[in-house]
Order: C-alpha cells, then sequence, then structure tokens
C-alpha cells in the first residue's frame, strides 16, 4: 500500500469518526426535557448515577426548571447523598416548589443528615399532600426508631400501611422495625412481602440478606446480595454488605475487588477502606492496616468495628496503653461484650498493670462458665501481681480442653429496676430478657422460668426467647427440654451461642452424630468461624481423626497466633496422632513455655516425650510435675510410672 493511499484511508477514517461526533452531538438531548427523559430511562434501568448525571445537564440546559431539582433530590437520597439532595431541594423552593409538598423530601434528607428534630419537624407538617403521606410516615417511623422510641415508630408504620398497604419500602423498614425489637421470625416476613410486592427493591434484597447472615451465616447471604447486584452493579449499600459478608466468609481477593469497585464509585467510601484495613490486618500487615483505616474518616473512628481494629493494630505493634485506651473506650459502649473484655484484660496484663487485668477478667474468669483462655490469663496476672498462690486454681479449672456455652454476662441493672420496666411492657422480649437473666443469676431458676415461658409464648418470633428458655432448662436439669427450646431458636437465628448450646446438649444426650451435624452445618455457613473450627477440631481429636483435626487447628492457630497454650497443646496431640513427631513436641514445648504450670498442657508434653523416647530424663521430670498437679489422675501415674522404668533402663545402659 502505497503512503499516499494509506494517508488517503486514515483522512477518510477520521472525517468518518468526526462526523459520527458531529452526528451524536447533533442528534443527542440539548434540552433539559431531553435530558430529564435520558434520566428517567436511566431510572427505570436502576441505574441512578447515570440518572444523576442526566438531570446535571438538565439542570445546566435549563437551569429554571422545578421538575428538575425535585428529581435530583430523589435521586441523591436514593443514592443517600444527603447533601446533594439538601442543595437540590434548596433550589427548588427558591423557585417556587411548596415547602408542604416536598416536606417528605425535606424529612428524608434531614434524616440522612442525622438532624432528626428537624427531619420530625417537617415530616409533622399539617399540608402534606395525600399522595405523599406514606412516604412520610414511613421516614417519620426511621426517625423515631434512631431516638430510641419504637412504639412510636411502630403507631407510623401502622398509619402508613393503612393509607399504602401494597407499598414496598414501607413493608422493607418495617422490617427493619421489627428486627430491632428481637423479632427475627416477623422482620423476615415483612422483607419476603416487600420483595413479593416488588421484585425489583434492592433495599428490600439488602436488607434481606442481612437476616439471611444473621439467621444461618455470611455464606447463606452472599446469594441474596448477588441477586441485588444484577438488578444494579453499581448499589453501594449493597456493595457494603457484599464485601463485608465476602471477608467474613474467606474469600478475600473477592472482598478486595468489591472495596476497589466501591471506592472507584465512592472515593471517600468509609467502608471499602475499612475493608482493605481488615485484609491488611488478616494478612499480619498490622502497620499498614492503622494507615489505611484513618481513611475512612474521623466519623468512622467511632464505630465499635473501627475501634475494636484500631485496638488489635496497637496490640499486635506493641502499642500496649493505646490499645487500652481503643479498648476501654469500646467496652464503654459494649459493657456486656466478651471479647472485647479479653482483649482490654489482655491489653492491660502487656502494658504492665496486672490488678487491672484482674479487674477487668474477674468478671468472666469467676464464673462457671469462664474459658480455659480467660482462667489462664487470670493465672497469669495473679503471677505478676505477686499472688502466685492464687494463680493455681484457674490453671487447675483450664486444665481440660473443654468448651462451655458462655452466659450472657450480667445485666448493668439491678434486679429491682428490671423487674419495674418489665412489669410495665410485659410481653417486650427486649425489655424483660434482662430481668429474667437476673433473676436466673440470683440463682432463683424457677421465677426465671416461669417468665420464661411465658415471654416465649408471647414472642414466638423472638430466637432470645426461647434461647433464654434453653438456658433455664439447662441450669434445672432439664436437657432435654433445654434441646427443644434451642432447636426453636434455631429455626430463627442459627447463632454462635444457639450452636455451641446445641452441640453441648446433644452430646450430654449421646447423640454425638446429630452434634456432629449440627456443628457442620453451622461450619457450612461460617465457614471462618473460629469457635466452631476449634470445637470442630477437639471432636476430631477425640474420634482419632487427625488429619481434620490439624487442618481445623491449624487453621485457627494461623488466625489467633501461637499465644494459646490450650490450643497449641492439642495441635500436638493432632500431630503426634498422625505420626509426626518432631512438629507434635515443637508445639508441646511452645505450649509449655507459655503455660508452664498448666496441668493439662505440663502432661502433654510429657506423654510425647515419652513417646518419642529421646529425652527419657525430660519425660520422667515432667510426667512427675504433672502428677504433683494432679495426684488422682491414674492415667499420669501409669505413665510416669513407664518413664521412671525407661529412664532407669537408660541410665544403666550408660
Amino acid at each position: 500500500m502505497s503512503r499516499k493511499l494509506l494517508l488517503s484511508l486514515v483522512a477518510a477514517l477520521a472525517l468518518a469518526v468526526l462526523g459520527g461526533l458531529l452526528w451524536m452531538q447533533g442528534s443527542g438531548p440539548q434540552s433539559g426535557a431531553g435530558y430529564r427523559a435520558e434520566a428517567q430511562a436511566f431510572l427505570q434501568q436502576g441505574d441512578l448515577r447515570s440518572a444523576r448525571v442526566a438531570l446535571m445537564n438538565a439542570a445546566k440546559a435549563e437551569p429554571d426548571n422545578v421538575e428538575t431539582y425535585l428529581t435530583q433530590a430523589k435521586v441523591s437520597l436514593d443514592l443517600f447523598d444527603s447533601a446533594g439532595a439538601l442543595a437540590a431541594l434548596n433550589r427548588a423552593q427558591a423557585l417556587g416548589a411548596s415547602k408542604g409538598a416536598t416536606a417528605h423530601l425535606w424529612g428524608h434528607a434531614y434524616w440522612l443528615e442525622g438532624e432528626l428534630d428537624s427531619a420530625q419537624a417537617a415530616l409533622q407538617r399539617p399540608d402534606i399532600p395525600d399522595r405523599n403521606k406514606a412516604y412520610a410516615l414511613r421516614i417519620a417511623a426511621r426517625v423515631a426508631m434512631d431516638k430510641g422510641d419504637l412504639a412510636q415508630a411502630q403507631s407510623y408504620f401502622d398509619a402508613g400501611l393503612q393509607m399504602a398497604p401494597r407499598d414496598s419500602q414501607l413493608w422493607t423498614d418495617l422490617a427493619r422495625l421489627r428486627f430491632v425489637q428481637a423479632d427475627q421470625k416477623g422482620a423476615i416476613e415483612a422483607v419476603d412481602y416487600a420483595f413479593k410486592l416488588d421484585p425489583q427493591n434492592v433495599r428490600a434484597l439488602e436488607f434481606r440478606g442481612r437476616l439471611m447472615r444473621s439467621q444461618f451465616g455470611v455464606v447463606a447471604s452472599l446469594p441474596w446480595f448477588e441477586r441485588g447486584l444484577q438488578l444494579n452493579p453499581v448499589d453501594v449499600p449493597l456493595l457494603e454488605e457484599y464485601g463485608l459478608s465476602l471477608g467474613d466468609a474467606g474469600r478475600y481477593r473477592d472482598m478486595l475487588a468489591i472495596a476497589r469497585k466501591i471506592i472507584s464509585l465512592d472515593h471517600n467510601n468509609a467502608k471499602a477502606y475499612y475493608m482493605q484495613a481488615v485484609l491488611a490486618a488478616r494478612a499480619g500487615e498490622y502497620e499498614l492496616a492503622s494507615r489505611i483505616l484513618p481513611k475512612a474518616g474521623p466519623n468512622f473512628a467511632q464505630v465499635p468495628a473501627a475501634m475494636l481494629l484500631n485496638a488489635i493494630c496497637a496490640y499486635e505493634l506493641g502499642n500496649y496503653n493505646k490499645a487500652v485506651d481503643h479498648l476501654q473506650e469500646l467496652l464503654g459502649l459494649q459493657p456486656r461484650n466478651r471479647r472485647v473484655r479479653m482483649l482490654l484484660a489482655q491489653a492491660l496484663y502487656r502494658a504492665g498493670d496486672p490488678l487491672g487485668a484482674l479487674d477487668t477478667i474477674r468478671e468472666i474468669a469467676s464464673r462457671p462458665d469462664a474459658d480455659s483462655y480467660s482462667l489462664i490469663l487470670t493465672a497469669r496476672a495473679f503471677e505478676a501481681s505477686d499472688q502466685p498462690l492464687r494463680a493455681s486454681a484457674p490453671l487447675d479449672d483450664g486444665a481440660l480442653a473443654t468448651f462451655r456455652p458462655a452466659l450472657p454476662l450480667p445485666e448493668p441493672i439491678s434486679l429491682e429496676a428490671a423487674a419495674f420496666e418489665a412489669q410495665r411492657d410485659p410481653n417486650n422480649a427486649r425489655i424483660v430478657l434482662p430481668y429474667i437473666r437476673l433473676l436466673a443469676a440470683e440463682g432463683n431458676n424457677d421465677a426465671a422460668w416461669g417468665e420464661a415461658v411465658r415471654l416465649q409464648k408471647a414472642n414466638p418470633g423472638v430466637a432470645d426467647a426461647h434461647f433464654i428458655v434453653g438456658d433455664i432448662e439447662m441450669a434445672r436439669g432439664n436437657t432435654a427440654a433445654a434441646l427443644a427450646a434451642y432447636e426453636q431458636a434455631r429455626q430463627i437465628s442459627f447463632t454462635e451461642p444457639v450452636m455451641l448450646r446445641l452441640v453441648d446438649a446433644l452430646v450430654r444426650l449421646d447423640r454425638q452424630k446429630d452434634a456432629g451435624e449440627t456443628l457442620s452445618a453451622y461450619l457450612q455457613y461460617n465457614p471462618t468461624n473460629l469457635t466452631a473450627l476449634r470445637l470442630a477440631g477437639y471432636r476430631h481429636l477425640d474420634t482419632g481423626n487427625w488429619a481434620d483435626a490439624i487442618r481445623m487447628l491449624e487453621h485457627v492457630r494461623k488466625r489467633l497466633g501461637n499465644n494459646d497454650a490450650i490450643l497449641l497443646a492439642n495441635l500436638a496431640r493432632a500431630y503426634a496422632g498422625a505420626g509426626q513427631m518432631e512438629r507434635a513436641i515443637g508445639y508441646a514445648r511452645t505450649a509449655y513455655d507459655i503455660a508452664p504450670a498448666n496441668a493439662m498442657v505440663t502432661k502433654i508434653y510429657g506423654q510425647l516425650e515419652l513417646k518419642r523416647g529421646k529425652r527419657p530424663k525430660a519425660a520422667v521430670e515432667l510426667l512427675q510435675k504433672a502428677r504433683s498437679m494432679m495426684p488422682d489422675n491414674q492415667e499420669v501415674a501409669a505413665q510416669l510410672r513407664r518413664a521412671v522404668a525407661i529412664y532407669q533402663k537408660s541410665a544403666e545402659r550408660q
């Protein structure tokens, strides 16, 4: 091809492209009406962001059109952009829009801004047209929920549904109220009806996914979020919930991809930066995580999840005093959160304040359902505060690798105050449950049982109402009745505490197969849950299934590190069972270095040294120490006799 011909073709192509561009410009929507029509087409497709751009073009082309700004306000509200909505409403009002006719939009925008009083004032205007009243009542209900007035919120929803009984958004937000009221079953019914009324309602799909996550676990929630994203792939709240659930399901690369997609849509999205910080922390990059998290903004720093992550990063980086500050602030917000209390005690101990650690951990370690780690931490704190004699009792209690389903921590109110509140609203589970727990904590199980059964009958859709009946039946020694109550709770919300109690009750009834199936079902939906993985690992140990025990317990170790002596000792047992003695000895030695006064750890280390046969003297010394801590244990006594005999023979040969 000649250079002249090539240039002619390039010129022709350029003219063709230029002509196409001129044709597109000529045929595009030049008027405000054209841009508004384009925006409506995007809205029908669920593409809110493109609709907003079209409306901005409409406002430039026709700056005095009230309808453009009102539509802009609605789109901004659907995008949770309160500032954009308020700007559009102000412009519409300046052009003559009635405050009464737009009061529902003003109230919505103020509510998103957190200006609850202004929102309430707008939504209570007497001149709101009938066509907008159901919308106004829905937002008024959300305002009342944020103010903590759930009864008022219910009355607003009731009034709204009388006016618009087939309003999908009303049913979606009613589901949110029922969930806050702990009525999980009622929440599911409401959101399912919302979705039936409008299969395109992405807010209903989002909330249904959240309910599935609460009801069964993270894996169960993913299809609902994915279904919503098929309708609107750029819906940021859906992407946020999906990304967080992917992380909880262990799909970290997918979570990172979603976080990046969110940031491409919303450069200042706090949850997207939080996801990235979580990923960095889980990879052990705590310094990187602590640099990413501030990008989420100062407001997000006060969110409990961010506070916890900040504390963990500070702790892992050796900034124990900073970790203590974060955790003390978080415990003030969540005084009954066991995990936060445990972490704070650990941070105080590391910061050189063993007495503070004891004061913090006492509420957990002094209870019959105390876990082994809290008992070991208590023992360390006693030793560090020059109270070695008091260290032995908690270590004896924590000597066995058992799982004790944790009971809720004491309520932060007196029994008399709780009784008064319960009498005022006797069928409200949120109010009555603290009273029942306090009755049970004082040992008054008969009165607690009577109140719990009455509450259960009045609230069949509340998982905690069945749950508390199970706990009290268990305390009264009625394991079969407790199991039945836990099964009812499971049908509504299959959470970790429900799973642990079900497994415990089934084991007590010698239904081992059912216990294993229950645990497996929970792990299917919550594959990264450390408590379930540890429990499954211990159960595999008991049955000699060494490979599965190693796989599950190693997963826990990689997440928690090499600081849990009980976990490491049980990993040593698993590796020994699999014939990997050197690795087993390594874990046993590390466990012993962490907790040399723990009877179980000492026994396992001694047993493994005896089995390996390379250090007979060490085996004797360890088993002698275990024997002194466990004088009634015949297994240890027999192993010690065997170790002594082997050591004597080896000494004779030498």
